[in-house]
């Protein structure tokens, strides 16, 4: 148990939950970049949100989730399932696009994607407010 949040979670959790919302604000200061036309900084930005994101699954949603399985929680399983599943997209979809970028400079490609990057951080703002309420419901406000 942790006070680092004031829940009854443990501080893994507490810490996932603060670069999960450090990688958001990484995509949003990435939409700016992008918008100004630095195309460059915007990747590399994008490349540590998605590393974030990625160290953050891998440390701590996965054990939690294998430790979870089904539970007796009302409500639990639905937001735990749509959740994991948004995350999966959303992971899968962040990777793949800084995968094929490998640092290089933007090409007609990149400009073609423009509309899936900017789905991409719609439906990974969903998947961190899904993450959010299933971190509340789990781990409860200490009064």
């Amino acid at each position: 148990m942790s006070d680092l949040l004031s829940t009854a979670a443990p501080l893994s959790s507490d810490i996932s939950v603060i670069l999960q919302l450090g990688a958001m604000g990484l995509v949003l200061v990435g939409f700016v970049i992008a918008r100004r036309r630095s195309f460059l900084p915007h990747g590399v930005v994008m490349f540590l949100a998605t590393l974030l994101n990625t160290g953050s699954i891998l440390v701590v949603m996965v054990p939690v989730a294998l430790r979870l399985g089904d539970s007796s929680v009302i409500g639990l399983n639905m937001l735990f399932r749509a959740h994991a599943v948004l995350g999966v997209v959303v992971e899968a979809a962040a990777i793949y696009m800084v995968a094929d970028w490998r640092f290089q400079k933007p090409g007609p490609t990149c400009f073609q994607r423009k509309n899936w990057m900017l789905t991409l951080t719609m439906v990974w703002l969903a998947e961190l407010i899904l993450g959010l309420l299933l971190y509340m419901r789990l781990y409860p406000v200490i009064v």
